[in-house]
């Protein structure tokens, strides 16, 4: 009866050994990747453009308030201004500029929405195209090598990118 259990341990690691040694895993580079794919230009075009006709106004108002704050401090510098009318139109002032600056967090992030609305049918057909990669190579992981400290070590035949680049670039 041991000698039955001793077998059977021994089928069961012979088994789990060789599991673990069939395990194979690969890296690709997703910023070379994204680079690489044909759509990528074009959604920086579109980017640059939606981008310059949200920072242009704002720069103009920016500089147009530059301006009353450079008259202000003239005006105070030469004494022309009562306190009173001193503090109301620093008052205006701050709020002019504190409305400046949420209209240019709202400008970063109406950009950074846009990005991310451009990059998503990118890195979605990407990732489709390393989860196929993984699949018909067999690999068991797949990690991603521009992702600093992500990748340790790797041999370069489980690089993954150039075959993937050939596929994405293809595409088009």
């Amino acid at each position: 009866m041991k000698i039955s259990h001793f077998v059977l341990f021994l089928a069961f690691m012979f088994c789990a050994f060789t599991s673990i040694h069939a395990q194979k895993f690969g890296y690709v580079n997703t910023s070379e990747l994204i680079e690489a794919h044909p759509q990528v230009a074009v959604s920086n075009k579109t980017l640059e453009m939606y981008n310059d006709s949200l920072v242009n106004p704002f720069e103009e108002k920016a500089k147009a308030f530059q301006k009353k704050y450079e008259f202000f401090v003239e005006e105070v510098n030469a004494g022309t201004l009562s306190k009173v009318s001193q503090d109301a139109r620093a008052q205006d002032l701050q709020k002019e500029q504190q409305a400046l600056q949420a209209e240019d967090q709202q400008i970063q992030n109406a950009i950074a929405m846009k990005r991310d609305l451009l990059l998503r049918p990118i890195l979605s057909e990407i990732d489709s195209i390393i989860q196929a990669a993984g699949k018909a190579g067999n690999y068991t992981m797949i990690f991603d090598a521009s992702v600093s400290g992500a990748l340790l070590y790797a041999q370069e035949g489980d690089d993954l990118t150039a075959e993937i680049k050939a596929i994405i670039v293809g595409k088009s």
